[in-house]
């Protein structure tokens, strides 16, 4: 199988989407769970699965936009 350059720019293009996405997405989550802190909770839902949490936000964008993004640029190039 060999990779197309189109797909490869797509691909890297989704990766600094994803980065940009998980990024904004962290910082929701901890200014949530800082929010609910500092209201005197125990830090909600967010702190007792920040783990799972931490993977998801991680997993989907990073990893699931670059593969998006090769498969929309080489379907578009051909």
């Amino acid at each position: 199988m060999s990779l197309s350059l189109a797909g490869v720019i797509g691909a890297a293009i989704g990766l600094y989407i994803g980065w940009l996405d998980w990024k904004i997405l962290k910082g929701i989550l901890q200014a949530t769970e800082m929010k609910n802190r500092q209201a005197g909770g125990d830090g909600g839902l967010v702190a007792r699965h920040k783990a799972l949490l931490g993977a998801v936000i991680f997993g989907v964008p990073v990893i699931g936009f670059p593969v998006i993004g090769y498969l929309a640029a080489s379907s578009l190039a051909g």
